[in-house]
């Protein structure tokens, strides 16, 4: 039995902005190009970069004062709110969000594409090497 998921009628609105607007909308300087990287914190002064940032996993984390989180727990951070607040201003500044998932679609390779099947090995290949692993020898 197959189960949907929980959060099929999402809507757009919902989805969480990317870290990459907030840091824009805060002025926090990171560098776009980069996938992940090091500045200065923004919630405390900072002479060397101890905030680090991950933009494929949308995470952040201060390496000095150990806060970290995701987009809204930087908008929480910044604004002094809770997380209902942090998704009123998010809406509110309409940040730029990111697909979530929540679809097979544009997933190369993964089983629930139309990926095409591999076909299984063989037992006992011609040609290969001689070694045979412990649990193949009789």
């Amino acid at each position: 039995m197959r189960f949907a998921r929980v959060d099929n009628d999402r809507q757009d609105h919902d989805e969480k902005p990317t870290l990459e607007a907030v840091f824009e909308h805060y002025d926090i300087d990171f560098n776009s190009q980069r996938a992940a990287g090091m500045t200065r914190c923004p919630f405390h002064d900072d002479e060397t970069p101890s905030f680090s940032w991950n933009t494929d996993r949308q995470l952040w984390k201060c390496h000095s004062c150990g806060k970290g989180g995701d987009s809204y727990s930087l908008i929480m951070e910044k604004e002094g709110t809770d997380f209902v607040g942090a998704r009123a201003l998010a809406a509110s500044v309409s940040f730029a969000t990111r697909d979530a998932g929540g679809s097979n679609r544009g997933l190369s390779g993964s089983s629930y594409s139309g990926r095409r099947a591999v076909p299984p090995r063989p037992g006992n290949r011609t040609g290969g090497g001689s070694y045979i692993p412990a649990w193949r020898r009789s």
